[in-house]
């Protein structure tokens, strides 16, 4: 791992790993907190390099440091909360894989995707980007270069870094996206971090801008990129707060991404709007027959209070305008119990309870 000023989030990390790994390395670039002590203290070999405003560069620096035959990367703000060290190293021993793929939460409340995290430790494998540094391209090179595979493991990561103020974060990170485009025109993933961090630091004009590039730098490629969705729901649900048609805008990202529950989601508000009642409250019965454990391995994350409460105030709106009142105040309930602190959902369930007793009396 590479870290720099994680004194906070440093020792829980390392703390997640105890029992499961060998060798620890930790790349310090420039803290002027406890993060290097605190590293030593947990056993792990800790190594000193400048930053350079590049994270490949340090990341590499950490792997040219391992010296087992697996390598697992990780963040300060990341904790290993599944994992089992005996079927691991079991599985390590006994594969001819190249790399695996772990669980990954990017925030508390999300749905696990896979992401590359385990890998022989091959120097042939190395990380490549000033920042959204990447390691995939490597590892499939040298999967083809073998003949051999990747496959999953049953290692869940939980990251809790994006809680709290990310101003510092963002500022940092600003120059690099930047510098990133400029190599990578074509890269969605950073158009996306560049959006929000613009957002982040209160420049919402000119993020929304960058999403309009995005998409149309999407549309002109000639493959489909998963992150591309990233940027299509971002501005389908910019436009929609601020009262803009999104209409054309959500088709032709769903003509690209059927699938996506994000997009999903979207369609079936636009719809309510619309006075489709009938084919919103379907968008949203989608939603809701989704079980976030077992999506297929491909699958993005996703917020899980769309397979939940907002799944069910979606519908439920959808119903009352339709004058299903009583369905209505049955939905939101429905939304109450899975999310009590927002009183807003008992708020309308009353309201639909009410109009049902008056739709009822006559």
């Amino acid at each position: 791992m590479i870290v720099r000023d994680e004194a906070e989030m440093l020792g829980g990390c390392l703390a997640s790993l105890r029992g499961l790994v060998d060798e620890v390395v930790v790349v310090d670039t420039g803290s002027v907190d406890d993060s290097p002590q605190i590293a030593a203290a947990h056993g792990a070999k800790v190594i000193h390099h400048p930053w350079r405003d590049d994270f490949a560069e340090a990341r590499n620096v950490s792997l040219d440091h391992a010296t087992g035959q697996w390598v697992l990367y990780i963040d300060a703000d990341e904790r290993v909360v599944a994992g089992d060290r005996r079927s691991v190293a079991q599985l390590l021993t006994t594969t001819s894989h190249t790399a695996f793929r772990v669980l990954l939460k990017p925030t508390l409340d999300s749905t696990a995707y896979r992401e590359y995290r385990l890998w022989r430790n091959d120097p042939r494998i190395r990380f490549d980007g000033v920042i959204h540094e990447r390691v995939a391209t490597a590892i499939h090179r040298v999967a083809d270069e073998d003949g051999c595979d990747i496959g999953l493991v049953d290692i869940l990561i939980q990251h809790i870094g994006y809680e709290g103020d990310q101003t510092a974060k963002h500022r940092r990170n600003l120059p690099l996206l930047r510098r990133r485009l400029i190599a990578e025109p074509e890269n969605l993933f950073v158009w996306h971090h560049l959006s929000r961090v613009l957002d982040g630091l209160g420049e919402t004009d000119e993020a929304e801008h960058v999403l309009e590039q995005a998409v149309g730098v999407a549309a002109a490629q000639s493959h489909v990129d998963p992150c591309g969705v990233l940027v299509y729901a971002d501005l389908v649900a910019r436009r929609r707060d601020r009262g803009m048609p999104v209409t054309d805008l959500l088709a032709d990202a769903l003509a690209t991404y059927p699938t996506n529950c994000v997009l999903l989601y979207l369609e079936g508000q636009v719809l309510t709007e619309a006075g489709e009642y009938r084919e919103a409250v379907d968008r949203f019965d989608r939603l809701l027959a989704v079980v976030p454990g077992s999506l297929a391995p491909g699958s993005p994350s996703y917020d899980e209070r769309l397979f939940g409460d907002l799944a069910h105030s979606g519908r439920a709106l959808a119903l009352f305008r339709a004058g299903r009142f009583d369905e209505a105040a049955e939905s939101y309930r429905a939304a109450e119990m899975l999310m009590p602190s927002n009183p807003e959902y008992s708020v309308k369930r009353q309201l639909a309870e009410a109009r049902a007793g008056r739709t009822n009396l006559r």
